[in-house]
C-alpha cells in the first residue's frame, strides 16, 4: 500500500490530486450562513419547523429522475421488485412516487428522527409498504449486499459541505454505499457539483462509472451511475481504513492552507485599513 511505502504524508500528497477537495466557493458561502449540513440537529429543526406534512424534492422530483432511475433498472434486470435504498430520503415525495409506480422494495433512510417520524405517519396508510429508517450513511445498519438500487439524491452534496472533513465524508459514504450494495447493483447519483466524478474513483472504490451534464438554466445537474464490480467487496476490505487516514490528512493540510490564506487576507487588509486604502475582495 501506498502509506506503507512513502509513508502518510507522501501517500496523502500522492493521492490528493484524486480526492475530493469539494469545499470551494459555493459550499464555503453556504457553511458560512451557519449550516450544517451533515448533523442530525440540523435536519431535526428544519423539519420541525418546515410541519409533518411539508414536502420539498432537492433538485428535481421522481418525473425529472424516472428516466435514469428506469435505465439503471432495466440494465439490472431486477424489475419494479429490485431492492432500492433513498439514502437521505428527507420529506421529498420521490420514494412515495416510486412507490405508486409500482416499486415495492423501498428503504428509505435519513439521520433525521423528525422526518422519519414525520414520513412514517404520512404514509402510515397511503403508502405502508415502505420502509422508513433513522440512519447514518457513515454507518448503514444493513448487510452486506442488501440493496439493488442506492439513490442519492443531493446527500453527497450535504455531506461534502462539511469544508474540514469533505474527503474523509466522502470516503466513508462510498465505503458504506459499496458495503451494501450487490455487485452488479447501480450507485445512482443525482448532484449539484461535479464532486462525484472523483469521489467514485477513490482508491478503496470498484465501480464502472458514467456521468451525464444534464442542461437545466441557472445551474448544475450531474448524473452519475456506478455500477458495483466484482472486485469491489475486496477492495474495500484492503484499502477503506488507509484511505480514511489519508483522506482525514488532505482535510487537515486543506484546512490549515485555508486558515493560512485567510490569515494573509486578514493581515493585507488591516495593512491596507492602515494606510488609508481600499482592498478589493
Amino acid at each position: 500500500p501506498a502509506a506503507s511505502r512513502i509513508g502518510a504524508g507522501g501517500a496523502a500528497a500522492a493521492v490528493g490530486s484524486r480526492l475530493c477537495r469539494a469545499g470551494g466557493v459555493r459550499w464555503r458561502a453556504v457553511r458560512g450562513e451557519g449550516f450544517d449540513y451533515g448533523e442530525a440537529a440540523y435536519w431535526d429543526s428544519r423539519y420541525e419547523e418546515d410541519g409533518k406534512d411539508s414536502s420539498y424534492d432537492w433538485i428535481g422530483d421522481y418525473a425529472k429522475f424516472r428516466p435514469y432511475i428506469e435505465k439503471a433498472i432495466e440494465r439490472m434486470g431486477c424489475g419494479r421488485s429490485c431492492k432500492i435504498l433513498d439514502l437521505g430520503c428527507g420529506n421529498a415525495r420521490l420514494s412515495e412516487d416510486m412507490y405508486d409506480d409500482g416499486y415495492t422494495e423501498i428503504t428509505a433512510v435519513d439521520i433525521s428522527e423528525v422526518v422519519i417520524n414525520n414520513m412514517q405517519q404520512r404514509n402510515a396508510e397511503k403508502v405502508p409498504g415502505i420502509r422508513w429508517i433513522v440512519g447514518n450513511a457513515f454507518k448503514l445498519e444493513f448487510p452486506e449486499s442488501t440493496f439493488d438500487l442506492v439513490i442519492d439524491k443531493s446527500t453527497m452534496d450535504a455531506l461534502s459541505c462539511e469544508e474540514d472533513h469533505t474527503n474523509e465524508n466522502m470516503c466513508k459514504l462510498t465505503g458504506q454505499v459499496t458495503r451494501v450494495l450487490k455487485t452488479g447493483g447501480t450507485y445512482l447519483v443525482f448532484s449539484n457539483t461535479e464532486i462525484c466524478s472523483k469521489c467514485l474513483t477513490m482508491p478503496h472504490l470498484s465501480f464502472d462509472c458514467e456521468h451525464e451534464d444534464v442542461p437545466i438554466p441557472f445551474s448544475t445537474l450531474v448524473v452519475s451511475s456506478a455500477v458495483k464490480r466484482a472486485d469491489a467487496d475486496e477492495r474495500l476490505r484492503d484499502k477503506q481504513a488507509e484511505m480514511v487516514a489519508i483522506c482525514k490528512e488532505v482535510d487537515a493540510l486543506s484546512t490549515e492552507a485555508r486558515r493560512q490564506h485567510e490569515a494573509a487576507e486578514k493581515r493585507l487588509q488591516e495593512q491596507a485599513a492602515a494606510g488609508g486604502l481600499d482592498v478589493l475582495d
